[in-house]
Parts: structure tokens; sequence; C-alpha cells
């Protein structure tokens, strides 16, 4: 949907220097990204499709489900059969059950507003989904319905930065005060394509080399409030 369709958001006047941290959801406050895989593969299987772990994470992982659509057609070769869609949708629904926090998450959410900066979380996921997983892990309490955004608000998924810049716009602030935390390489991309600084964080699901463009990687999500107000009193 378009970004002009959406009145939840409305745009904001620009902040002070401060600045505003941008969180991605799967694999960054929500460790989701591995029930994602087990279900792409199971489900991909049904399509005559063996993918590896890895080609899932390359192919899909970090990506609006629009774009990850055209892209299952393709390698299948026809379209998709509603049917298959509705169980497809309906496995992941049922693998969030088992969804769990980040570790350090919720402290790095916590520590960038004791330290003065805003936060948001900007996903790939479908609003409904991205709503779901925030309330089943205890989250939405830190990020209110206006600090959240979807790809469902955009014309574009990442590697675009439509989502990052909605957020930006929305919550008042310059790309150029903004800080993305991505684990995708999609992820990366858009945050750069945005304008914005770029903070990889680098888990045993995510190959070293997608953070090639990021200006900081860090292995443990409690690092993120410390090294994103370093980048953003940098200039």
């Amino acid at each position: 949907m378009p970004e002009s369709a959406m009145p939840e958001h409305p745009m904001s006047e620009p902040h002070g220097p401060a600045g505003l941290v941008i969180f991605d959801c799967d694999g960054v406050l929500v460790d989701s990204e591995r029930l994602n895989v087990r279900t792409w593969r199971r489900m991909t299987t049904d399509l005559g499709l063996d993918l590896s772990d890895e080609d899932v994470v390359h192919t899909f992982v970090g990506k609006a489900y629009a774009d990850n659509r055209v892209r299952l057609t393709e390698l299948v070769g026809r379209d998709l059969d509603p049917a298959w869609e509705r169980r497809f949708r309906a496995e992941f629904r049922a693998s969030h059950a088992e969804l769990e926090i980040i570790p350090g998450a919720r402290h790095a959410l916590e520590a960038c507003v004791a330290g003065g900066l805003e936060v948001c979380v900007a996903s790939g996921s479908m609003r409904q989904a991205l709503e779901y997983k925030l309330e089943a892990t205890g989250l939405a309490g830190l990020l209110p319905p206006s600090a959240r955004f979807s790809s469902e608000e955009v014309e574009r998924g990442k590697p675009e930065p439509d989502v990052f810049l909605l957020a930006a716009r929305s919550m008042g602030h310059d790309p150029a005060r903004c800080v993305v935390v991505e684990d995708s390489l999609a992820g990366v991309a858009a945050g750069r394509a945005a304008g914005m600084r770029v903070v990889g964080y680098e888990s045993d699901m995510t190959p070293h080399a997608w953070f090639a463009e990021a200006d900081a990687v860090v292995t443990d999500m409690a690092q993120v409030p410390a090294v994103a107000a370093d980048l953003l009193a940098a200039g």
C-alpha cells in the first residue's frame, strides 16, 4: 500500500540532532529467521524444489513476501496454487508459536531510549505478522503502533529504501540522523540506499560478507546502543 494511504503514520516535525535507531524485526528483535527458514524449506519441497538452508537464506530472507512470491514463481516456472499459499501462511503462523526475543534486543531498545535516541521497527513483514511478533514476544510495549512500519505501507520492499525512508519521515528525523540495525543483505542495501548509517547484526544465520557495506558490525544486540550513539556522534 502506498505511503500516502497510511494515515496512522502522520509526518512529524524534524527533531533535534539526537537521532533515530531503526530496528529490523526478524533476526534482529525476534529470533524468527530459523523458524522462517524451516518453513520455507518444507513448503518449497511441496513445489518440487530442493533448497538448502543457505539457499533459503540467500534467496528469501530479509525480503518482502510480495518480492519473494515473484522469485518463487520464477523458480517453479508456474503460478502458485492459492491452496499452497494458504497452507504457507498457516505454516508461518503456526511456527511463530515458538518465537523468542533475540538476546540483548530488549536491552538495546531500552538503552537507546535511555540515551536520548528514538527507536522504531521497520520490517519486511506484512503488518499483521509484525504486530503478532511484537505482541508474542512482549516487545509491543517498547514500540507503540506509531513506531511500527511494515512492507504493506510502501510500494517497494527491501533492498529498496522505502520502508526506512517512511520511518524517518514519520518519526521526524533526517535520514542522515538515522541508524538502521539489520541482519540481512537486502536490509543493509536498503539502509545504505536510504542514506542512513547501518549496523549489521551478525549471527550464525548470517554470512559475514553480507555486512561489507555496513558502517559497523555487532555480534551482540546489547552493543547496539553504544555503537549507534558513536556513529551519530561522528556526524
